[in-house]
């Protein structure tokens, strides 16, 4: 009886061993994949061709918001952080373009909810720069790249400070002056 004692014992000490390099290869991971471009998400993804468990993190604008049809989550589509000071002259010369060559340009992320979630405050808003951490699956759907996240909170937005793009102006009277 005792034999069988202590090879539980040791089987648990391997396990718990197994468990601690696993936490301690996460943390050494997860700071390296971090990104606050597209551009270097996509090469990211075009070079490594990360496996379903890898992870990054990015700090990025929310572009658009959708809920899932099934309330179970929503599709946030990203561009650049750093575009947040231009977001709105950015967003109309995204909608100029054709679908392929504006799926080069964002980011899109599913975050999936462990529960059905009420439709009540909204989790993300446009033109908001976040902090996303643990993506994962990242892939290409045509050419667009995608990744997921599961069981995220509400996220506190990084920069809100939605400052008033100067080339908005400059775009808008350029607008009314071809009317």
């Amino acid at each position: 009886m005792r034999a069988g004692i202590d090879d539980a014992e040791t089987a648990a000490a391997e396990l718990l061993a197994e468990a601690d390099a696993e936490l301690n290869d996460q943390a050494t991971v997860e700071p390296t994949n971090f990104f606050v471009s597209v551009k270097e998400v996509r090469e990211f993804v075009k070079g490594e061709v990360p496996a379903a468990a890898v992870f990054i993190s990015v700090i990025m604008c929310v572009l658009t918001v959708e809920h899932l049809v099934n309330n179970r989550g929503t599709r946030v589509t990203l561009v650049d952080g750093f575009m947040q000071s231009h977001f709105k002259a950015y967003c109309r010369r995204l909608e100029k373009m054709d679908p392929f060559r504006r799926d080069a340009r964002v980011l899109q992320v599913t975050v999936w909810d462990p529960k059905i979630r009420s439709r009540g405050r909204p989790r993300f808003q446009t033109g908001v720069v976040y902090e996303l951490k643990k993506i994962h699956t990242m892939k290409f759907y045509h050419d667009m790249v995608q990744g997921s996240i599961v069981g995220l909170d509400s996220p506190a937005p990084l920069f809100n400070n939605q400052a008033r793009d100067p080339a908005d102006e400059d775009e808008k009277e350029e607008e009314e002056e071809m009317m």
